[in-house]
């Protein structure tokens, strides 16, 4: 087994987060009643350079545009849906071994009175570690003991492939490692889905691929109309919807990753939805279109 340290020093080298850090659990947002709603819930979050939102733009435009001096903080949103007797999980965080400030969900659950064996389904948008390493606990047992995991049939061929650390650079070499260790262990729980097919009651998954090979977002309706759970597919309250072009480091395919973020961007605007993104301060907001371009809009 590679040893969780080694895991956690390629993951930072990547990410070189400076050691200032959101770090209290937390109810994000929450929509709709407590028992027939969503809840976004906090996994802490951590600090990494600009530069990672922009390939190949001047550092000088990426920090006037995120309007940032030097690193950016980001925050890692959990959705949770009550709906009937299922309780759905959209992800579930780093778990303890990926970054300083990470690693929160098990206490934000407990300030949001949900418990962990009430969850029902478990539905990734993609396994990178931010998103996939919470799927143990601290006795890598499964966090959620009652849950349906699901997951896209290539988004887990990419990363269960032998050959996957072959079109990596080194320093991503971790996350293949750390998602081939947690999807061992979920073992004959984990489930594959594709986009297209509805993964839990009302809940269907449409491909955003691009920030990863098999990445899904997903849209169901409440009272109020169309919600989508985005994933990474937009990570910057900014700069995804500005400059949707713009090419992040994090995106494994960034020609893929910028036509998924204006088809998107242009479907949530046509259908009026509201998107809940992990990496988006307060989670749930509109698309608004500015121009050529898209802002994010945020409830009063």
């Amino acid at each position: 087994m590679l040893d969780r340290r080694c895991m956690l020093a390629a993951g930072a080298a990547l990410l070189l987060p400076t050691g200032r850090f959101p770090a209290s659990a937390q109810v994000v947002a929450r929509i709709g009643a407590d028992d027939a709603g969503v809840t976004v819930l906090s996994d802490g979050g951590f600090e990494m350079p600009a530069a990672m939102l922009a390939r190949d733009i001047d550092i000088a435009q990426v920090r006037d545009a995120a309007k940032v001096g030097g690193p950016l903080t980001t925050v890692l949103n959990v959705t949770c849906l009550k709906r009937g007797q299922d309780t759905i999980v959209f992800d579930c965080g780093s778990g303890a071994n990926f970054l300083p400030g990470t690693g929160k969900l098990a206490a934000s659950l407990e300030a949001a009175g949900i418990a962990p064996d009430s969850v029902t389904h478990v539905l990734f948008t993609h396994l990178h570690p931010d998103h996939l390493w919470g799927a143990l606990d601290d006795f890598d047992t499964p966090l959620f003991p009652n849950a349906r995991w699901l997951a896209g049939a290539e988004e887990v061929g990419y990363w269960t492939n032998p050959k996957v650390y072959e079109g990596l650079p080194e320093d991503r070499h971790a996350f293949a490692a750390g998602a081939q260790r947690v999807l061992k262990e979920l073992g004959d729980r984990l489930e594959t889905r594709t986009p297209g097919q509805d993964w839990a009651p009302g809940v269907t998954a449409f491909s955003t691929a691009g920030h990863t090979p098999g990445h899904v977002s997903f849209a169901f309706n409440d009272a109020q109309g169309p919600v989508f759970v985005l994933g990474d597919a937009l990570t910057h309250p900014v700069i995804s919807f500005a400059h949707p072009d713009w090419r992040p480091a994090s995106d494994h395919d960034p020609d893929r990753a910028v036509a998924t973020r204006r088809a998107l961007l242009e479907r949530a605007v046509a259908e009026k939805a509201r998107i809940i993104g992990y990496h988006l301060p307060g989670a749930i907001g509109r698309v608004e279109k500015q121009g050529a371009a898209y802002r994010f809009v945020q409830p009063a």
